[in-house]
């Protein structure tokens, strides 16, 4: 195509006009994805952090209510819930842990576990009703280990009479994940342990009481974690909806989007701005050129070449300095970005780089950049079929 070869050679013969062009579409997208990145990295170091800890998807139900399995099952419907798994009242929740023997009596809470629990890692969880899981704490206090034997006990009837459950311990989490001294058990553990407080009979301990098949099916709270922290904020206004005091990490979670959206608004009115600056720096620069390449314009024509021709020889030379500029921008926005995370390695954490640019980011950024010289080099493009074959003997 000859207009095609003519740009090329126009581009190689003054190649100055168009390095110029690159130089401003570089002075653009560096800056706004240099702060786009630093606002991806900043936010998503806080989101990030908050995805790695537990507790940030608990929804904690505060007090003792009445929950029957048709409560539970109206719970267990609503939208977002990663793990659901009811307990006990406060009461029954205490006992204490020892040595087999007896020795080290130490008071603990008890906490019920099961499949997915968020506070076990994969592989953590408990086997059988024997298991149990110790936190770190209680390691330490009782000196005790994975695999070793241990047991609960609890009180009834004025102290006088003694439940004492053996359990072996499976695992040991860590302080990160919960501070105290906590047991976690299969459920079944802890309605033994409040059936026995109950006045109920435990055939199986030994325990004589009331008839086990006259106690309520009910319980009196709940462990309740949100399955992503987008979810947290929606969980906990329908466990308010539906009666019950709870506390979360709402409120933090949406500090930080509402904050991603004004950091967002405020990149993005600042990209905006240099944008503006760039469209009319290009299209000056352009019209220039346009005037500067009149005669090789004429000449097009006169060589016999239509409209679409001649309009072409500006689409690839406005073309050749999107991508130019395009690819030069990128690579050293990503050096930057390279040697920023470098310099300030830690700064917030373990979580997230300083700077961070996903990919579809810098794919939208440079498909806006393109397709803005698109336009500016289209319109240039169309003002170049006005000029006609005659043109180029203009002034002789």
């Amino acid at each position: 195509m000859i207009a095609l070869d003519l740009a090329i050679k126009s581009i190689l013969r003054s190649p100055k006009p168009n390095i110029a062009a690159m130089i401003a579409l570089i002075s653009v997208l560096v800056p706004t994805m240099l702060l786009w990145s630093m606002k991806v990295g900043f936010i998503q170091s806080m989101l990030d952090e908050l995805r790695t800890s537990p507790a940030s998807l608990e929804i904690r139900v505060k007090g003792d209510y009445v929950l029957t399995p048709d409560k539970l099952r109206e719970i267990e419907a609503l939208d977002g819930i990663g793990f659901i798994m009811p307990t006990a009242r406060y009461l029954a929740s205490r006992a204490f842990a020892s040595h087999d023997n007896g020795r080290d009596r130490t008071p603990i809470s008890l906490l019920p576990t099961g499949t997915g629990d968020p506070l076990l890692q994969a592989g953590e969880g408990l086997v059988g009703n024997g298991d149990a899981i110790i936190t770190r704490d209680l390691a330490e206090k009782i000196g005790l280990g994975v695999g070793d034997a241990f047991e609960i006990s609890t009180n009834r009837k004025k102290q006088r009479e003694l439940l004492r459950i053996p359990l072996t311990i499976a695992n040991v989490i860590s302080r990160e994940t919960v501070v105290g001294q906590w047991v976690m058990v299969t459920p079944s553990v802890i309605q033994e342990v409040e059936a026995f407080i109950d006045g109920f009979a435990l055939p199986d301990r030994g325990k004589e009481g009331k008839p086990l098949a006259e106690r309520p099916d009910v319980y009196s709270g709940l462990r309740l974690y949100a399955d992503r922290i987008e979810h947290v904020a929606p969980l906990a206004n329908e466990m308010t909806r539906l009666g019950f005091s709870v506390q979360s990490n709402a409120a933090r979670i949406e500090a930080i989007q509402q904050l991603d959206k004004i950091l967002s608004g405020i990149v993005l009115a600042i990209g905006l701005v240099l944008f503006v600056g760039l469209t009319l720096s290009v299209w000056s620069g352009m019209v220039i050129q346009l005037e500067r390449l009149r005669p090789h314009v004429a000449l097009l024509g006169l060589m016999g070449q239509g409209l679409f021709g001649v309009s072409m020889f500006f689409v690839f030379i406005g073309l050749f300095n999107a991508l130019g500029g395009i690819l030069l921008a990128d690579g050293l926005t990503l050096l930057l970005a390279w040697l920023g995370n470098m310099q300030f390695q830690g700064v917030y954490g373990n979580f997230a780089a300083i700077f961070a640019l996903p990919v579809r980011h810098i794919a939208l950024i440079d498909a806006g950049a393109f397709l803005l010289q698109l336009i500016l080099a289209s319109f240039v493009a169309l003002k170049s079929t006005y000029i006609r074959p005659g043109d180029l003997f203009r002034g002789y």
